[in-house]
């Protein structure tokens, strides 16, 4: 086995943790309407393609920003999972699922939409500071569902209420707190690196490169791509999802192609990873929120499902595989499919990259950009 270069690792996952503050940022931009934190997770030359935008970042964060086309109760969330990062020196590129909260619309006519999409993006690195140079937006999936609750202007529940800009309550709290986000630029010079930060940094890395197979395997999964989905097993691995499926990994991965051939659409979106590298073995739990949608003869349907992933993994001749998959159903919603991306005067014909199986989905012809 190659030997381990913490120094290498370190400055990678440096790269990777600075990324996704850049993408937190962005997020918190968007959702509060705040033109200075939004565009603090671009460079100034950066651009952004959504569809129904394509132009510079500074351009769409006055957009998105500007007015006051909603009502105050209209608040926006959305919520990156799914995040897959390449660092190639001073660049890099990502994937990330985006499932988004957006109201529209009021009183009879009030509307709650999850928006299930992905973000392609590039970033640099610039005096130190990694921010994003471009962003693609694609579209995969929306629920769109009469209002309720927090849709309606008479709403009261005694809650703490999201806002925009100086009206929203968790900026205010960060303010009292006088949180203030720090850049690091470059110091230069070498570091001594102790044996016990040189272990702890040896754990960190694993983990992240286990992250990079749990998110691979959703977009293998997906995107029904064969190859991707066959490469991350060790020979010998087994899956088990209770009724549904329980075997050998090769043969999971046959059982998976032929399911999503009767899907219209599948997203396997993943947070909240616990994960424990012993060694060169090591044990995860990821929460997951599936959302399939199939035809039937009353319509297309789409089953929302909630649970957790157990996993094992090796690491033989350097690299991470899983050796076993076990899924904990938790949770289920099934309902009749409300997507609107075929209506010609509706919100979503603006949003015209889409995304479909491989190899066509936009992402593998950027995947090989770096």
């Amino acid at each position: 086995m190659a030997q381990f270069n913490a120094a290498a690792a370190i400055r990678e996952l440096v790269a990777k943790d600075q990324i996704k503050l850049a993408i937190a940022r962005l997020q918190r931009g968007l959702d509060r309407r705040d033109a200075a934190l939004l565009s603090s997770a671009f460079h100034d030359d950066a651009a952004v393609d959504y569809s129904f935008f394509n132009g510079s970042a500074a351009d769409f964060c006055a957009m998105m920003t500007g007015g006051a086309d909603r009502p105050a109760h209209q608040v926006t969330m959305h919520r990156p999972t799914n995040l897959w990062i390449r660092v190639s020196g001073d660049a890099a590129i990502s994937e990330s699922y985006i499932i988004a909260y957006s109201p529209s619309g009021e009183g009879a006519d009030a509307v709650q939409s999850l928006i299930g999409g992905r973000y392609l993006d590039r970033h640099e690195c610039r005096n130190g500071d990694w921010r994003l140079t471009h962003r693609t937006y694609v579209l995969d999936w929306n629920i769109n569902q009469p209002g309720t609750g927090t849709a309606l202007a008479t709403f009261s529940e005694p809650v703490v209420r999201g806002g925009w800009r100086g009206d929203d309550a968790g900026l205010r709290q960060l303010a009292d707190w006088d949180v203030n986000e720090r850049h690091y630029g470059e110091q230069g010079g070498d570091v001594e690196i102790s044996e016990a930060l040189a272990a702890k940094a040896e754990a960190a890395f694993a983990r992240s490169e286990i992250h990079d197979r749990i998110v691979a395997l959703s977009r293998a999964m997906d995107r029904g791509d064969e190859a991707l989905l066959r490469s991350l097993c060790h020979p010998g691995a087994q899956v088990d999802l209770g009724g549904y499926f329980s075997g050998s990994a090769e043969e999971f991965c046959t059982y998976m192609l032929e399911t999503l051939g009767g899907l219209v659409r599948v997203a396997h979106t993943v947070s909240n990873e616990w994960i424990n590298v012993d060694g060169d073995a090591a044990v995860a739990e990821t929460y997951a929120i599936a959302l399939a949608t199939s035809r039937t003869d009353q319509g297309d349907q789409d089953a929302f499902v909630g649970g957790r992933y157990l996993d094992r993994f090796e690491r033989i001749d350097g690299t991470w595989k899983f050796t076993h998959r076990t899924f904990v159903h938790d949770w289920q919603i099934e309902q009749p499919a409300t997507d609107q991306r075929d209506d010609p005067d509706g919100m979503y014909a603006a949003l015209t990259r889409r995304g479909t199986r491989h190899p066509d989905d936009p992402v593998y012809a950027f995947w090989d950009s770096l």
